[in-house]
């Protein structure tokens, strides 16, 4: 039988693995704009290993699953007229390979064809119209509420829209900043009034200093399996080696 607290400290391990690999995620996309930070969610290493010698069965610690936090970041102003960002809740609607995407990265362009585009992927921006489209050579201007002008001429309304809670939980990450649905009974409502600003993007919700401070943190709570588990395979050597001389 299976030792559990070997069983445990080495899915504690790999726990750890999982966690540091989302904090060096997150630090990479820092300075992402739009990026949404991600939490692995983790069976409780201590508590398990606590409980351990009263299970018949021990229960590991392992990854249960991905939390993304949706909190907005700070608004940082760029000036250029295709950068939007999103002062209200709600995501930017896109259409990818995969169907309909939702971002709050608001760095769009402008194409040869006059297609307003995402900066990550090119994928076009969709308003109430369909995917929005800018004459050639035309100034485009934004309105709060998403209106978008070409040379004064109103061309189409940007599309925003929020989830609830649950379904915003559901949403799957691609890439950090381009969520889609997982699954047909996620929705998302449209917002009639939201509020976009012209010429800001939204920096990622990612602190570099906090991300640091619980590296530093995860990297002693894996320092402590490691040494947990040497000093488990040391004792049961040391009982076996004790068995092997007493027979």
């Amino acid at each position: 039988m299976p030792d559990p607290v070997l069983s445990i400290g080495e899915s504690g391990l790999i726990a750890s693995e999982e966690k540091i690999k989302s904090l060096m995620n997150k630090m990479v996309n820092s300075e992402t704009p739009g990026f949404k930070g991600s939490d692995i969610l983790v069976r409780s290493f201590p508590l398990e290993l606590a409980a351990a010698e009263e299970r018949v069965q021990a229960m590991t610690p392992k990854v249960e699953g991905t939390f993304y936090n949706q909190l907005p970041g700070a608004l940082v102003k760029t000036g250029k007229a295709t950068d939007l960002a999103l002062a209200s809740k709600g995501f930017f609607v896109i259409m990818g390979p995969w169907g309909m995407g939702y971002t709050r990265d608001g760095r769009f362009k402008i194409n040869a064809q006059g297609h307003l585009l995402s900066s990550v992927g090119n994928y076009p921006l969709i308003g109430q119209g369909g995917p929005i489209e800018v004459p050639a050579g035309s100034k485009v201007e934004v309105t709060q509420h998403g209106d978008v002008f070409a040379d004064t001429v109103l061309i189409d309304r940007i599309r925003v829209v929020e989830f609830a809670e649950s379904d915003r939980n559901a949403l799957e990450s691609l890439n950090g900043s381009i969520f889609k649905s997982g699954s047909e009974d996620v929705n998302a409502n449209d917002l009639s009034s939201p509020r976009v600003i012209q010429g800001y993007i939204e920096a990622s919700n990612v602190s570099i200093i906090e991300e640091m401070r619980d590296m530093i943190v995860m990297q002693r709570y894996a320092t402590g399996n490691t040494e947990i588990i040497k000093n488990r395979d040391s004792t049961l050597g040391r009982l076996m080696s004790i068995g092997r001389a007493t027979q």
